[in-house]
């Protein structure tokens, strides 16, 4: 068979290859990542600690990415409200969660979290850690941790105090010093970190343990007194102030921040915020500007931060359960 009769005309030939060439940029437009504004989900209320390194979180990753990342908060259940949201949402990396470690030990804390903490996201990256501070109301009549300590023995249920929620790390860090200091003092949960600073400032409450960027200016203004830190070392914001672990040895209750994305979603996307976190994590003037809010930088990638994750829900797992700590 004479092949040329099979030949388009010239003018055809040329119309495809003309399409196919201005096909292509459309094209790799529409697969390139990120192509829209990113919603990164904070799981608790504005206002505390995570919700104020989300923000920071979130303005470096957008000049990173060339695209609006938008904190949205989601607060509730400890942060399972936000958490299931972004577990449940579609896997196209246009969906971040920005949260804490706390996620690690949901499925100890509560019977149906609405998700699966290693199942259904990938855990892209830890950005910092910082310790808690312990902190109580002026009015309570003590100045420093061991008064502390022998103050709240001496009256078992009468002092309250308040956490972001249930379940929450601040929830788990009081349940931790009263199981070792042999204290008994009532847990008053609220929705998020700026209620229940709140609620110490009232008065409703005596005791709050607190992201340092939570407290810093109420404690520097004198309208909360600060006792110690609750990691195994002095907070390098506050060195003056000792370790729990200085007159309780052993106690140890860090915060950790972390990104995540539902999982499935697709590698591209995963490698651009991964690769956008490691630039931002290596940019000083962010570096400086996190120090200052009272956040320790702690790079961990995805091959680092599954296993820590894993560590930490072992560690705490034992110690909840032999308590019966539970959230619900």
């Amino acid at each position: 068979m004479d092949a040329t009769r099979w030949r388009l005309p010239v003018s055809r030939r040329a119309g495809l290859v003309l399409g196919a060439v201005l096909a292509a940029p459309r094209l790799a437009r529409a697969q390139a990542f990120p192509s829209r504004p990113i919603r990164m989900v904070v799981p608790y209320p504005p206002g505390g600690g995570t919700d104020n390194l989300g923000r920071l979180v979130a303005r470096a990753l957008s000049d990173r990415l060339g695209q609006p990342v938008v904190v949205e908060n989601r607060g509730g259940a400890g942060g399972n409200i936000g958490a299931a949201l972004v577990a449940t949402s579609p896997p196209d990396g246009y969906t971040l969660l920005f949260t804490g470690n706390g996620i690690a030990i949901s499925d100890i804390l509560f019977r149906n979290p609405g998700f699966d903490w290693k199942r259904d996201f990938v855990h892209i990256t830890r950005i910092a850690s910082t310790p808690m501070l312990l902190v109580v109301q002026p009015s309570l009549p003590v100045r420093n941790l061991t008064e502390f300590v022998a103050y709240a023995r001496a009256h078992p249920g009468q002092l309250n105090h308040g956490t972001p929620g249930a379940g929450t790390s601040q929830h788990l860090a009081a349940a931790l010093f009263d199981d070792m200091a042999g204290t008994r003092i009532v847990h008053v949960p609220y929705r998020g970190t700026g209620p229940s600073v709140a609620g110490l400032l009232s008065g409703e409450v005596q005791v709050m343990y607190a992201s340092v960027s939570a407290v810093e200016s109420l404690i520097r203004d004198g309208r909360i007194r600060a006792l110690a830190t609750t990691s195994g070392r002095r907070a390098r914001a506050w060195p003056e102030l000792p370790a729990i672990a200085e007159v309780l040895p052993g106690y140890a209750a860090e915060l950790w921040y972390t990104l995540a994305a539902p999982a499935r979603t697709p590698e591209a996307a995963i490698t651009a915020i991964e690769t956008a976190a490691r630039e931002i994590m290596a940019d000083q003037t962010f570096l400086s500007l996190i120090m200052e809010r009272g956040f320790d930088p702690e790079f961990l990638d995805r091959a680092q931060l599954g296993p820590a994750l894993d560590a930490d829900a072992q560690r705490w797992g034992p110690a909840l359960r032999r308590a019966g700590i539970t959230a619900e």
